[in-house]
């Protein structure tokens, strides 16, 4: 899996750089074997004026599908960690989702959930 990252207008890019690729790296990980590349973009937007201005968009790029992924936000290294968080939920999801496919594509039966279900209410007239 190969992690491109791209930085424009960030004063520390360099230890961003290093903060997005481990923390990217580690949430995608796991699923090295469907994911085929990885790009992320650090970005600020406004420049020097400050605000909720920092902008994260992640492109994955899997073998059957792509993710596109963006988060905001004031501090560039909580925006990096909210988006690690959402990507490795995103990917599951998606993981899942094609799972699914595959099962009903090849014929399969899928499991059956067993719910519980509470007995009927009954009003006591007495």
């Amino acid at each position: 899996m190969e992690i491109q990252i791209k930085t424009s207008g960030l004063p520390a890019a360099k230890k961003l750089r290093a903060h997005a690729s481990a923390r990217i790296g580690a949430t995608l990980g796991r699923f090295g074997h469907m994911v085929q590349s990885v790009s992320v973009r650090l970005s600020d937007i406004n420049g020097p004026r400050g605000g909720a201005d920092k902008l994260c968009r992640i492109v994955i790029q899997m073998k059957t599908r792509s993710l596109v992924l963006e988060e905001l936000g004031a501090d560039m290294r909580r925006v990096i960690d909210r988006l690690a968080d959402r990507v490795q939920h995103n990917v599951c999801r998606q993981l899942e989702q094609l799972a699914r496919l595959d099962l009903q594509l090849s014929g399969a039966r899928l499991p059956v959930p067993i719910t519980r279900q509470s007995p009927p209410r009954t009003r006591n007239s007495g």
